[in-house]
């Protein structure tokens, strides 16, 4: 991986000295460091939390649209087809 974009961050002192220290406890430059808390963050965020997961399936459980059935729904993407062309 390229490194492209360069950021500044600013940290209070004492909370540099903890990146610092945990950086080299890991044998890495602060940076490096940064990178990797960033990645793992934004690696968490991949998934929703379940909560958000099961309030939005139960959203979709409970609506309350009408379903046609599949030929009809054939039928009408065909008029849609031949009208456009």
């Amino acid at each position: 991986m390229a490194l492209a974009k360069k950021v500044m961050v600013l940290f209070d002192p004492q909370e540099y000295k903890r990146v610092e220290r945990r950086a080299a406890l890991k044998g890495i430059s602060v940076g490096r460091f940064i990178r990797e808390a960033v990645e793992k963050a934004l690696a968490e965020e991949k998934e929703p939390p379940e909560a958000i997961r099961l309030a939005a399936a139960r959203r979709l459980i409970e609506a309350q649209e009408p379903v046609i059935e599949w030929e009809e729904l054939e039928r009408r993407l065909e008029r849609g087809h031949l009208s456009d062309g």
